[in-house]
């Protein structure tokens, strides 16, 4: 079975770490940015560039792959909290285990998955989202800023994952605004398990 690589992990977690830094820094109001400023970067493009600087070590099999890229569409800010937040723009969807009607990412085999979320909380607000595993929160996002400013923060983790695990994004609290594709969820197969 095609499994990742120590490499490529190490090229895509930097890549996250760096986009991560690089939004938190920005001087201006994220809300105002123009859309394509804010727009994370695809994590197909990114694995298919990691993969060709690695040369034919890994031999990429969309039959066997599993690629997920969604966001919520520009003007369509989440008001109030919802479980599980539904993202309607699906860019990558290599796998089919990302359902745009549930907004709910099911695992379509055994395995590591990597998974980025994103948040853009409405100005002032004390915002919490929520990575959701089988309804038992993994990760979570808190904010709580001043209120004449906004930031847009990310968070990644990697989960161990058995067929039929699902993976959601959920608004416990505040709003979130999606500007630019601010609002995004993204995750892929890394390799098997070692358990």
């Amino acid at each position: 079975m095609n499994s990742f690589g120590l490499g490529n992990l190490c090229l895509i977690l930097f890549h996250c770490i760096y986009q991560i830094y690089a939004l938190e820094n920005m001087q201006e109001d994220i809300q105002a940015v123009a859309n394509e400023e804010m727009k994370l970067s695809n994590p197909l493009k990114l694995i298919t560039e990691s993969k060709a600087k690695l040369g034919p070590t890994y031999a990429w099999n969309k039959k066997l792959d599993v690629v997920f890229d969604v966001q919520r569409s520009t003007m369509n800010h989440v008001l109030t909290p919802v479980d599980p937040i539904v993202y309607d723009v699906v860019n990558v969807n290599l796998g089919q285990g990302y359902s745009c009607n549930t907004g709910k990412f099911t695992s379509p085999k055994c395995g590591l998955y990597f998974f980025s979320y994103s948040s853009l909380p409405g100005r002032g607000l004390e915002t919490d989202v929520a990575l959701i595993k089988n309804n038992k929160a993994v990760s979570v996002i808190h904010s709580v800023l001043p209120s004449d400013s906004s930031q847009l923060s990310a968070r990644t983790v990697i989960l161990n994952l058995h067929q039929g695990d699902q993976v959601w994004v959920k608004l416990v609290s505040g709003n979130l605004w999606s500007e630019g594709g601010s609002l995004s969820f993204q995750g892929f197969f890394l390799t098997r398990s070692a358990q």
